[in-house]
C-alpha cells in the first residue's frame, strides 16, 4: 500500500507541473491590452455604423468617420497617434451577376430583372469600366481597378463567414492610400460613378494597425452585408496579435515553460506507449486513456500551428517591407493564431477534466462523482426536458418577433436571448414595448417554468441522490492511501489530525480508568 501511495504522490505532482507548465504557455500566448486596443479601435471607427443602411448612407460614414480616423495629425498614424496605419487601406466589395434568380412567370411582364442572394455560383467574376458598363472597359484609367475582379490569391485574402453567406476573398477592391485628401477623392469618384448599387452583396472595410506601446498588430475588417432587398448589415471583426514576440524578459519564462511542456509530452507519450503494447486494443476501451492521447496528439497539433503562425507572421512582415504603400493582409496569420488559441484552450480544458480525475481519491470528490452517477438517470431526463422546453421558447418568439426585435432576428439569437434570461441579462423593455400582452405571458411563463420548476426540481434530484449517497457511502482503498499519505505528511510536518487526537484521548481515558 505505501508503493501504491508513493506512485500516486508521484504522479500527482508530476501532473501539477505539466499543468502548470501548461497554463504557463496558455496565457503566454495571450495580452491582457488586446482586449483594450480592439475596444478602442472599434469605438473609433463604429461612430454610426450601426445607423449605415443604405449605399449613400455608407459613403457618408465613410467620409466622415472611417477617414477622418483613417488619417491621424502624425503622418502616418491614425487619430490616436499611437496606432500606426501598416500599409493602406482598402475597399473591397462582392457582386452577383444580373437575372440569377427565376422570376414567376405571372410576373414576368411586371418585374424586368431578379438579383438573388450571394453565393459561390451567382458571384461576378466579370471586368468592367465606370459605372459597371462592360463596353467602357479602360484598363489605363487610375481608378480601373475599381471595376476589375480580383482574385483571392491576388488579393492574398480568405473566405469570410458573414451573417449573411459565406464570402470569398476576391472580389473588386479599391485602395484608400495614406493620406486623407487623396481617400476622400477616392470615395467621391466610387459615389458619382455609383460604385454600390442593388448587385453588391457584401462590402468590406480591411486595414492593419500597429500599436507600439503594447507591441500589438491589430487586424480590422468591418463588414457590410445585403440582402437583396438592398438594406446593409454591420459587423466588426478585430483581432489582435504579437508577431515580435521576444521582446522583453518576461517572455524567456513562456519560452523556458513551452520546452518543459513538451518534455512532459514526450514523457506521457513513453508512457501511454508502453501501456497501449501492454494492453493493445484494450487500450482504447477506457475514456480516461482516450483523454491522455487526446491532450498529446492536441500538443503537437498546437506546435504546428504555432511554428506556422510564426512562418506565416514573418513571411507579411517582410511583404509589408517591400509594399508599404499597399493593403497588406495579415489575415491568414490571424486565422492561425485564432486557431492556435482554440487548440491551447481545449487542452486546458481536457487536462483540467484530467485533473479532476487524478482528484478522486479525495472522499468528497469522489462522493460528488458518485452522487452524479446515482441521480444520471434523472438528471438525463430534466436535460431533455430543459432542452425541449428552451427549444419551444426560441422558436416561439423567434416566429413572433424576428421581423421586428433584433434580439429575435434569427432561431440563434433568439435562443442566446433565452439563455441571457436566465441568466438576468434581458432587456425587457423591448418586448413590453412591442408587445405587452403577448410579451409578458412569454417572458412570464418561461421564468416561471424554466426557472421555478425545471431547474429547482432539476436542483432537487441532485440533492436527494448527495443524500442517499451519504447514508450507503464507504471508502474504497484507493481512499484508504489518500488517508495514509496524509497521515505521513502530516506526521512528518508535526501536525496532528483529528482522528489521531480522538484515539490519543481514548487511550488517555483508558488509563486513568486502570
Amino acid at each position: 500500500m505505501r508503493e501504491l501511495a508513493g506512485d500516486a504522490g508521484v504522479a500527482k505532482l508530476a501532473y501539477l507541473g505539466f499543468l502548470w507548465m501548461l497554463l504557463l504557455v496558455a496565457y503566454g500566448q495571450r495580452d491582457p491590452s488586446s482586449y483594450y486596443l480592439n475596444k478602442h479601435i472599434e469605438n473609433s471607427f463604429t461612430d454610426g455604423f450601426r445607423d449605415v443602411y443604405s449605399y449613400q448612407d455608407f459613403f457618408t460614414w465613410a467620409r466622415t468617420t472611417l477617414v477622418n480616423n483613417l488619417y491621424g495629425s502624425y503622418q502616418g498614424f491614425i487619430t490616436d497617434g499611437n496606432s500606426k496605419l501598416v500599409g493602406s487601406a482598402r475597399i473591397r466589395q462582392v457582386r452577383v451577376k444580373g437575372d440569377t434568380c427565376p422570376i414567376a412567370p405571372k410576373l414576368q411582364h411586371s418585374v424586368q430583372e431578379c438579383h438573388a442572394p450571394y453565393s459561390l455560383q451567382t458571384e461576378d467574376t466579370s471586368d468592367y469600366g465606370e459605372r459597371w458598363n462592360i463596353s467602357a472597359f479602360d484598363n489605363s484609367s487610375d481608378f480601373s481597378s475599381a471595376w476589375q475582379y480580383q482574385s483571392q490569391s491576388k488579393l492574398r485574402g480568405h473566405p469570410i463567414w458573414g451573417k449573411l453567406a459565406s464570402y470569398r476573398g476576391g472580389g473588386y477592391v479599391v485602395h484608400l492610400g495614406t493620406d486623407l485628401k487623396n481617400a476622400t477623392r477616392i470615395l467621391q469618384y466610387l459615389f458619382s460613378n455609383i460604385w454600390l448599387d442593388t448587385f453588391t452583396r457584401a462590402v468590406f472595410i480591411e486595414f492593419t494597425v500597429y500599436n507600439a506601446n503594447v507591441n500589438l498588430f491589430c487586424i480590422i475588417s468591418l463588414m457590410f452585408e445585403s440582402n437583396a432587398l438592398g438594406a446593409f448589415f454591420t459587423h466588426a471583426e478585430l483581432q489582435s496579435i504579437r508577431l515580435y514576440p521576444y521582446t522583453d524578459s518576461l517572455h524567456i519564462f513562456v519560452v523556458a515553460a513551452e520546452v518543459i511542456y513538451f518534455l512532459f509530452v514526450v514523457y506521457y507519450m513513453v508512457m501511454q506507449g508502453k501501456l497501449m503494447r501492454a494492453l493493445k486494443w484494450r487500450y482504447f476501451y477506457s475514456k480516461w486513456n482516450l483523454l491522455e492521447l487526446a491532450i498529446i496528439l492536441i500538443s503537437w497539433s498546437a506546435l504546428s500551428v504555432f511554428v506556422n503562425r510564426t512562418i506565416l507572421g514573418a513571411r507579411d512582415i517582410s511583404y509589408y517591407q517591400e509594399h508599404k504603400d499597399e493593403c497588406v493582409s495579415f489575415n491568414e496569420t490571424a486565422t492561425a493564431d485564432a486557431v492556435l488559441g482554440y487548440l491551447i484552450a481545449f487542452l486546458v480544458l481536457l487536462s483540467t477534466v484530467k485533473l479532476w480525475h487524478l482528484l478522486r481519491l479525495n472522499p468528497k470528490l469522489n462522493m460528488i462523482t458518485s452522487t452524479l452517477k446515482r441521480a444520471w438517470g434523472d438528471i438525463s431526463g430534466f436535460i431533455t426536458v430543459i432542452a425541449i422546453m428552451f427549444l419551444a421558447y426560441s422558436i416561439a418568439t423567434n416566429l413572433i418577433f424576428g421581423w421586428k426585435l433584433h434580439s429575435y432576428k434569427t432561431l440563434f439569437d433568439s435562443a442566446e436571448t433565452m439563455v441571457s434570461l436566465q441568466l438576468g441579462i434581458f432587456n425587457y423593455e423591448e418586448v413590453l414595448d412591442y408587445n405587452p400582452v403577448l410579451g409578458s405571458f412569454l417572458i412570464g411563463s418561461c421564468i416561471i417554468f424554466m426557472t421555478f420548476v425545471v431547474l429547482n426540481l432539476f436542483i432537487s434530484v441532485i440533492l436527494v441522490a448527495f443524500s442517499e449517497e451519504q447514508k450507503y457511502y464507504q471508502a474504497s482503498e484507493e481512499e484508504e492511501i489518500v488517508d495514509l499519505m496524509l497521515m505521513k505528511l502530516f506526521s512528518f510536518l508535526g501536525i496532528k489530525r483529528k482522528k489521531e487526537q480522538t484515539t490519543d484521548s481514548e487511550e488517555l481515558k483508558e488509563l486513568a480508568s486502570t
